[in-house]
């Protein structure tokens, strides 16, 4: 296929509406297509989502789908192209997760001709891209879609490690299960009977893993249930692993896009100019939107300006990326901690880039210096901060008349840099060079979030219990163009380039609340 088809560039509308300040794509699956909105996080990489028929919080999503082109979630029933396998899939977000069945199915992006936004420079023919057999995994439970809020899913844009199934079939046959394959779902049976019952199975699973079948009583066996996240994952690491291709890289591997795609967004909470505002004019709100660029991110020349700065990516598990500093204004950088010892094997560097965090998380040392600092220069600061200390404060804002966005300062963010290839430079030479990515007042506050008049705090502390890695989420990513290129050694390279003029010239005014 790679040979027949020339690779090509897609740019795709994303909107930040369905999620909470999270940015959705639009893809469609099966036959007939069925449209949903996929959350874009390039700190996962499985291609999740949710069934329509346990959908949560129906009357509040009816509206919202009726809205917006009255999309649904995805109905497997009704899809011809469903093919089941014998694999599950278990994902843990840190706040939420799910479980349930991998299927193959056609997944096509870009598909519809009016989501298209030609530029007359590129010349640009209407071309979607379609795998007609992707691995999908689908939610198993109603509670468990709760983690997407209106979305209908997950588009995991990264590497490959983070995206592992395991393989039932062993289990299914010794359990009778004919065809063995786990769509429909052979665990969702959730009655406190059998859920009793479930907690001694996954105890025994090893146990008759290494049994000859004939010595088992299936029949004697409650179901195991796939409710409780952590009981459910200690039964499938009991299970054979393998790695799935996540759909990105399976693009690039069929030859239908270079190894590399860009993001581009303005906000990192939804901007409410109007508290009337009805979810599609949210969602019209150009501050609301931004672009995915699938390919050659380069050649759209009219999302930025300067140079493009390379960061190192150290690792090709997420896109670890080593923080050396943060700096306050015009004082003295405030250095960042390695990455503990302790932590080296699972976390591998001390930061993080994730589009699909609506916020930065600092380590605790980093966050109490920050704070230190920014008190520094004006003691009216630290009060208008004090809120967000509980990640609920999100939910309500404070008054944005409080804020004078013009006292506070710039946060840059240092980094281990790349050296351009591009530029005919080493990228081995030991003198690389740091790069500093410039967060503004008006991207680690949100005016007009979550209402009208609000304003809320993006940059948190880290979770309890959490190592200490940075996680570097939408704030620092808005007003950039981002491009993550992994065609650059053998784990990749980030660049970040500022939004261009003539971007900032049209949306000024919104950015700062007006």
């Amino acid at each position: 296929m790679a040979g027949q088809i020339k690779a090509r560039t897609l740019k795709v509308p994303i909107t930040n509406v369905y999620a909470k300040g999270d940015y959705c794509a639009q893809l469609n699956l099966g036959k007939p297509p069925q449209r949903v909105n996929l959350i874009l996080d390039t700190g996962s990489s499985t291609l999740v989502v949710k069934q329509s028929a346990v959908k949560q919080n129906v009357e509040n999503q009816s509206d919202v789908n009726q809205s917006l082109e009255n999309h649904s979630a995805y109905r497997p029933e009704d899809d011809k192209l469903l093919t089941p396998t014998s694999l599950a899939q278990e994902v843990n977000y840190g706040i939420g997760g799910w479980d349930g069945p991998v299927i193959t199915t056609r997944v096509a992006i870009c598909e519809d001709k009016k989501t298209l936004d030609k530029q007359p420079h590129l010349h640009l023919p209407h071309q979607p891209l379609v795998l007609e057999s992707c691995h999908l995994a689908i939610v198993s439970g109603a509670k468990q879609q709760q983690s997407f809020g209106d979305a209908d899913g997950i588009f995991g844009l990264g590497y490959h490690h983070l995206n592992k199934s395991y393989d039932l079939k062993a289990y299914l046959d010794r359990h009778n299960y004919s065809p063995a394959v786990t769509y429909p779902w052979p665990f969702a049976n959730t009655n406190a009977k059998n859920r009793s019952q479930s907690e001694a199975n996954v105890k025994c699973a090893a146990k008759s893993n290494n049994q000859d079948s004939s010595t088992n009583n299936p029949k004697a066996e409650a179901p195991l249930s796939s409710e409780d996240l952590t009981q459910f994952k200690q039964f499938l690491w009991q299970q054979p692993e393998r790695d799935l291709i996540p759909y990105f890289t399976d693009l690039e591997e069929h030859g239908l896009t270079a190894n590399k795609f860009a993001f581009y967004c303005r906000r990192s909470s939804v901007h409410v100019s109007n508290d009337a505002s009805t979810p599609q004019q949210l969602a019209d709100d150009p501050l609301n939107q931004g672009w995915l660029i699938l390919g050659d991110a380069e050649q759209h020349t009219e999302f930025y300006q300067g140079e493009l700065n390379s960061i190192k990516v150290e690792h090709d598990i997420y896109y670890n990326v080593t923080l050396t500093s943060i700096r306050v204004g015009d004082q003295t950088p405030i250095a960042a901690a390695p990455l503990e010892e302790k932590y080296r094997k699972n976390y591998y560097s001390n930061a993080i880039v994730d589009t699909g965090a609506s916020a930065i998380a600092l380590t605790e040392p980093l966050y109490r210096a920050m704070l230190n600092d920014l008190a520094a220069i004006s003691p009216k600061f630290a009060p208008l901060i004090a809120p967000f200390k509980d990640i609920s404060a999100q939910q309500t804002g404070i008054d944005a008349s409080a804020l004078e966005l013009s006292q506070w300062p710039d946060i840059s963010f240092t980094f281990v840099g790349d050296m351009d290839v591009k530029k005919g430079t080493s990228t081995e030479s030991p003198d690389r060079q740091e790069v500093s990515i410039v967060c503004k007042p008006e991207s680690y506050w949100q005016l007009n979030a979550p209402s009208e008049g609000r304003a809320c705090f993006k940059i948190l502390s880290q979770l309890p219990n959490w190592p200490n890695q940075t996680l570097l989420g939408l704030p620092l990513l808005n007003d950039h163009l981002v491009i993550f290129d992994r065609s650059v050694h053998k784990t990749g390279v980030i660049r970040f380039a500022e939004a261009s003029s003539e971007q900032d010239k049209k949306h000024k005014e919104k950015r700062q609340g007006r």
